[in-house]
């Protein structure tokens, strides 16, 4: 009963983003979403906007009115084969294409007066390793490039004391069109490797 009870207490923030790019879908929106209802209990889920500055205020403000032990940012990374666990936020922003308030950039440090990188608080290693073992298709990844993701990753491991990671998502099988192959998961695969990785940090208490 005393482990049911420790695993009850943890709160797991999950955030996706809102489709962009002329994408309809963002399948960090729907992970997110659909893991708050399947951890009512543990998860909360948030979908934040694509816009630089503006996605890391909103998240703020969530963080002011609860206090959760872990963040789980999930975002899509088109090109990518794997689920990928990012090691590293980068003090950088670059970007020719605009957010979703159309504004462009200009490429800066995210923090001036931070380190040029940070490395996750959160337990990646152990997490990744558990799921590898299991076979499921999930990756390490030392970039999270240098788009609305990355700052968001950036500013909350500089600026907030909770154990963060980002974690790129691919493709689903709906965004990819006959003309213009790319690479794709499965949403039905995607959601396990999720509700696993989640499991695996809960026994991690």
């Amino acid at each position: 009963m005393e482990a049911l009870s420790s695993v009850s207490v943890v709160k797991i923030l999950v955030t996706g983003f809102k489709p962009f790019l002329s994408e309809k879908i963002n399948p960090s929106e729907l992970l997110a979403t659909d893991l708050g209802k399947k951890f009512p209990n543990v998860v909360t889920s948030f979908i934040l906007p694509v816009e630089f500055g503006r996605s890391y205020e909103v998240l703020k403000d969530v963080l002011k009115a609860e206090k959760f032990d872990y963040i789980l940012m999930l975002g899509q990374a088109a090109g990518r084969e794997k689920i990928c666990f990012e090691k590293i936020a980068l003090n950088w922003v670059q970007s020719e294409s605009p957010d979703e308030a159309n504004i462009v950039p200009s490429t800066r440090p995210i923090a001036a007066e931070q380190p040029l990188a940070l490395m996750s608080s959160f337990p990646v290693d152990q997490v990744y390793q558990a799921l590898q073992k299991e076979g499921l298709p999930v990756s390490l990844s030392f970039s999270a490039g240098t788009y609305v993701c990355n700052e968001l990753y950036f500013k909350v491991s500089a600026f907030e004391d909770v154990k963060s990671v980002f974690v790129h998502v691919p493709l689903i099988e709906e965004q990819v069109k006959e003309d213009k192959p790319r690479p794709f998961i499965g949403y039905a695969e995607q959601l396990e490797v999720m509700q696993r990785m989640i499991s695996v940090l809960l026994l991690e208490q």
